[in-house]
């Protein structure tokens, strides 16, 4: 009887944990990799798939997913689009607080725009988050360590995207800069 007493008060001790707690785990796990590369694919609405990646070293950062590319270096924001062949400048405070324009910090900007609560799912430890206006929602789900996501599911509506996340690991890379020559063809649309 008393192992069994000890074995709940043990579980209820590891459930109580707060999702914020899962969120930043997440964010040291990330940030104790130094730079880092991710790869991901990008669901919507059960209808289209895309494959991705980033590399996040700090606050500079590259994303990649389809016909778009993110770099942000220094504070500058440079969005690439490669179907309009445009590039739009600006600066990084314009980041959305999504995983996918603020990687490097998503897991922070998550806290701070979304009501959290934490359950555990087929086994797996989850934040369960509803945007503060009641708007959006949306469910981060731990791989099997509890240090790592496995994936996030934004909801709206009726539409939800889920990225799931392929590989998460330490990168020698450095995070690859904005390099004019590389788009000199393209427009260049500067909103600093």
């Amino acid at each position: 009887m008393r192992r069994l007493v000890f074995a709940i008060f043990i579980l209820l001790c590891f459930f109580s944990a707060s999702a914020e707690s899962l969120l930043d785990s997440f964010e040291k796990s990330l940030t104790a990799l130094g730079a880092y590369k991710v790869c991901f694919t990008v669901n919507l609405d059960n209808s289209y798939t895309l494959a991705g990646e980033y590399v996040v070293e700090g606050a500079n950062f590259y994303v990649r997913l389809g016909n778009t590319e993110l770099y942000v270096t220094d504070g500058v924001k440079y969005d690439v689009a490669t179907d309009r062949r445009e590039v739009v400048v600006d600066s990084a405070q314009s980041l959305g607080g999504d995983i996918l324009s603020n990687p490097a910090s998503a897991f922070a900007r998550l806290k701070e725009q979304y009501n959290v609560s934490q359950s555990v799912v087929d086994g797996r430890a989850t934040a369960r988050l509803e945007s503060k206006d009641g708007a959006q929602s949306a469910v981060v789900v731990a791989d099997s360590s509890g240090k790592l996501p496995e994936s996030i599911v934004y909801s709206q509506s009726e539409s939800f995207v889920k990225i799931t996340f392929t590989s998460i690991a330490a990168s020698s890379e450095s995070v690859p800069r904005f390099d004019r020559s590389k788009y000199a063809q393209y427009e260049l649309v500067d909103m600093r």
